[in-house]
């Protein structure tokens, strides 16, 4: 084993023994891209356990999260918020709620705007209780505040969905806690940037970047190369809204979406795309629309490249495949 290679997974190791009590009883996720109704994060299985390390940005987001469940099942949905001292009292707490089949019809007031409700589906509030509970962990030094459990009660057999942001569309960061038994595991990634998750978010700038594991695992530069003839194309459109938002639409050829697929072998022709700001990552795109509810001020770039399966950039003759769209002059007038 070459000499990088150990003190790669020696300072894997040593992150992972420090983490281990904190996150003993969930298997850690991290949003290391926005979660957007397009691009929700799937649960595996409800049951287990796991922490999902979210933000809240730009303020009006919206987080999604989907899961299977069975008629009768009891579902553990619970909120944590990182704290800085017992004696804080300005709470920092996002809204969840639970969209689904065979809930009620009549839909909560505290439901922002902006919410993608499918057409038949219901809706209800998860109550997290007046006063959280403050938490310190002494070997990592990090405090919780954690808000109260709440179990849901899967009315049928479906496809069911956690939405969550701020009613006071304030950033900020969460962690959003499903299941309840306890299976050793998690994201890798997330281990590594566990620490990022106790510092706040600051105005302006960007919670989606890359993570420290892209520098120990993988070389940012290797890209697949792929012959030009039937190579893979990318157009990308823009359409700004109205009400300050913008529409994204990928045109491809030779591409296919796979977002099933995520982090297994490449396959030439199929995976991703990645959404930069200023070329700064701030999404993963899993088909040809795409919604951005608001964009960082004076943003003057948006750019898409095309990503295999692994996370690996399609090229050709060393150049990744992209597209660019300028945002200096566009308008929602422009763009009917």
């Amino acid at each position: 084993m070459s000499r990088k290679r150990v003190v790669t997974w020696l300072v894997i190791g040593f992150v992972l023994l420090a983490c281990a009590s904190l996150v003993s009883a969930h298997q850690p996720v991290c949003e290391f891209a926005d979660l957007t109704a397009d691009a929700p994060w799937q649960v595996p299985d409800p049951t287990i356990s796991y922490a999902y390390f979210g933000n809240v940005y730009p303020p009006q987001d919206i987080d999604y999260f989907t899961f299977d469940a069975l008629r009768g099942q009891s579902i553990l949905l619970s909120m944590s918020i990182p704290a800085d001292d017992e004696d804080e009292q300005d709470f920092y707490l996002p809204k969840l709620a639970v969209l689904g089949p065979g809930l009620p019809r009549e839909l909560p007031a505290e439901l922002p705007r902006a919410l993608l409700l499918p057409e038949g589906h219901g809706a209800l509030m998860v109550p997290l209780g007046d006063t959280p509970a403050w938490f310190f962990e002494p070997f990592g030094r990090v405090h919780f505040w954690n808000w109260d459990d709440y179990y849901f009660q899967v009315p049928q057999d479906a496809s069911y969905t956690v939405a969550l942001w701020h009613p006071e569309a304030e950033i900020g960061r969460y962690t959003f806690v499903i299941g309840e038994k306890e299976v050793f595991g998690g994201d890798m990634e997330c281990f590594i940037a566990f620490a990022t998750y106790w510092t706040p978010i600051l105005e302006g700038s960007n919670p989606y970047r890359d993570t420290p594991m892209d520098m120990l695992l993988h070389d940012p530069s290797q890209v697949i190369n792929i012959e030009p003839e039937g190579a893979p194309t990318v157009e990308l459109n823009v359409f700004p809204l109205p009400d300050g938002s913008f529409n994204l639409q990928l045109r491809t050829s030779n591409f296919t979406f796979t977002p099933q697929n995520i982090d297994k072998a490449p396959v030439l022709g199929e995976g991703h795309a990645h959404l930069y700001v200023d070329g700064v990552k701030i999404a993963r795109l899993y088909g040809e629309w795409h919604h951005v509810p608001t964009l960082p001020p004076d943003s003057k770039l948006l750019t898409v490249s095309l990503y295999a399966n692994n996370h690996q950039s399609f090229a050709v003759d060393g150049e990744i495949i992209s597209s660019f769209v300028l945002l200096e002059g566009l308008s929602a007038e422009e763009s009917e």
